[in-house]
C-alpha cells in the first residue's frame, strides 16, 4: 500500500481536491499563515498525544516549491504557487510482527485516526473538518485551513507529506527541487539514475531489494526485502559506490578507493540543490565503478560512457512523457497554454543539460 505522497506527484497535483480552495491564490503571506495554523495544530496535538502516551509527530515545514516561502515573503510576495505541501515526522511503533514497512504504514494509520478524533474533539476554527474528511483517507490526510485574505477568509488545501524520524533529514533534501524548476526535474533525475542502477533513490532513502543475499532488482516484489544503502545527503553517492563495490570486490580484501571526481566531489546543497551538482555526483559515482572494475561484472554495462547513457536516455524517456502528457491538450484558455509552454520549454532545456552534463 502506497501512503507516502511522493514528490514526483505532488508537484504536478495542484492541491485542488476541493472546489472550496479554487478561489485562493496560495502566495508567500497565505504560506506564512498556513504555517501558524499548522504549528498551532502540531503543538496541540502533540500535547493530546502525550495524554495518550504516544511520541510526538514533528510538524516539520512546507516543502516543494513552497520551500522558500520566507524569502519569497521578503523578496517575491507576489509570486503564486500551486499548492501547499507539508512534511510530517513519524515515529514508527512495532505494531505488527511484519517489517519495518508494514509497522510504517501502521503507524501512519493510527496517527492519522488520532489527528483526524483530536481536531473533531478540539474544534479548531481553523480546520473545515467536514471538507477535510471528504478528500482524505487514513493513509492520506489534506486539510482544508481557513486564513485572513483582507477582510474575508480564504481556504486552502495542505497536503500532509510523511516521512518517519529515523530519515527525516535525507526526506527533506530528496524533497527539495531545484528553486524556481517543476519538481519533477530534479525528481526525474534521482528516478532514472536509481532506475539504471536498479536501486530506488526515494524520500525513505537510497534502498536495494535482495533475496537471501542476493541483490534483486528493485522492482521485483515478491520474497525480497529492502535494505538502506544510504541516507544521508552528504554521502549518498560515495555509499551508492561502495555498496557496488561491496557486492563483489569488498570482501576480497582490496581497499575500496573513489575516483578523483568522487572523492573531490562537493556534494549537493541541501537548501538550493542544482543539476550540475547532482550530475557532476552521478559522473564521480560512474567513473569510480569503472575504476574498480564493476562495470561487465557486478554491472552490466561496458563502460562509464556506458552507463552515463543509460542514464540519459532513461531521463529523456522519463522527461518526454510529461513533454506530452494529455493534460496538456485540455489547455485552452491563452494563460493555460502559456503554462504549459513555459513547462515544455523547461523540459527541453532540461534534457539538454543532462545530456551536457553527463
Amino acid at each position: 500500500m502506497k501512503y507516502v505522497k511522493l514528490f514526483e506527484e505532488f508537484i504536478n497535483e495542484g492541491g485542488w481536491s476541493t472546489t472550496k480552495t479554487q478561489g485562493t491564490t496560495i502566495t508567500p503571506k497565505v504560506i506564512a499563515d498556513v504555517v501558524k495554523v499548522m504549528d498551532s495544530i502540531g503543538k496541540g496535538f502533540n500535547s493530546y498525544l502525550a495524554t495518550v502516551e504516544l511520541a510526538p509527530l514533528d510538524f516539520m515545514k512546507p516543502i516543494g516549491s513552497g520551500t522558500w516561502w520566507k524569502e519569497d515573503v521578503e523578496n517575491n510576495p507576489d509570486k503564486t504557487y500551486g499548492d501547499v505541501d507539508y512534511l510530517l515526522a513519524y515515529p514508527t511503533l512495532k505494531l505488527t510482527e511484519k517489517g519495518e514497512r508494514d509497522n510504517e504504514i501502521a503507524t501512519v494509520k493510527l496517527y492519522n485516526s488520532e489527528l483526524m478524533t483530536w481536531l473533531g474533539k478540539a474544534k479548531i476554527k481553523e480546520v473545515d473538518l467536514e471538507e477535510s474528511k471528504k478528500i482524505s483517507s487514513d493513509t492520506a490526510l489534506k486539510l482544508v485551513v481557513t486564513i485572513p485574505i483582507g477582510e474575508t477568509q480564504g481556504y486552502v488545501q495542505v497536503d500532509l507529506v510523511v516521512t518517519h524520524k529515523d530519515y527525516a533529514s535525507w526526506s527533506v533534501f530528496r524533497l527539495t527541487p531545484i528553486r524556481n524548476v517543476k519538481g519533477f526535474v530534479l525528481g526525474n533525475l534521482y528516478s532514472s539514475f536509481g532506475e539504471v542502477l536498479d536501486i530506488s533513490i526515494q524520500p525513505r532513502g537510497v534502498r536495494a531489494k535482495f533475496e537471501g543475499e542476493i541483490m534483486q532488482p528493485y522492482s521485483k516484489r515478491a520474497n525480497v526485502e529492502e535494505r538502506v544503502i544510504s541516507a544521508d545527503a552528504k554521502t549518498f553517492m560515495d555509499d551508492i559506490a561502495k555498496f557496488f563495490w561491496f557486492q563483489s570486490e569488498g570482501s576480497n580484501g582490496r581497499p575500496y578507493e573513489p575516483a578523483p571526481s568522487l572523492k573531490n566531489w562537493r556534494g549537493v546543497n541541501p537548501n538550493s540543490p542544482t543539476m550540475e551538482d547532482f550530475c557532476q555526483g552521478i559522473r564521480g559515482v560512474a567513473e569510480t565503478l569503472e575504476k574498480l572494475g564493476e562495470f561487465g561484472t557486478t554491472l552490466k554495462y561496458k563502460s562509464a560512457s556506458d552507463f552515463l547513457k543509460a542514464v540519459i536516455d532513461q531521463y529523456e524517456k522519463k522527461m518526454m512523457k510529461q513533454y506530452n502528457d494529455s493534460k496538456f491538450n485540455k489547455a485552452e484558455s491563452p494563460e493555460a497554454k502559456a503554462t504549459v509552454e513555459k513547462i515544455r520549454k523547461m523540459i527541453t532545456e532540461y534534457v539538454s543539460k543532462a545530456k551536457s552534463l553527463l
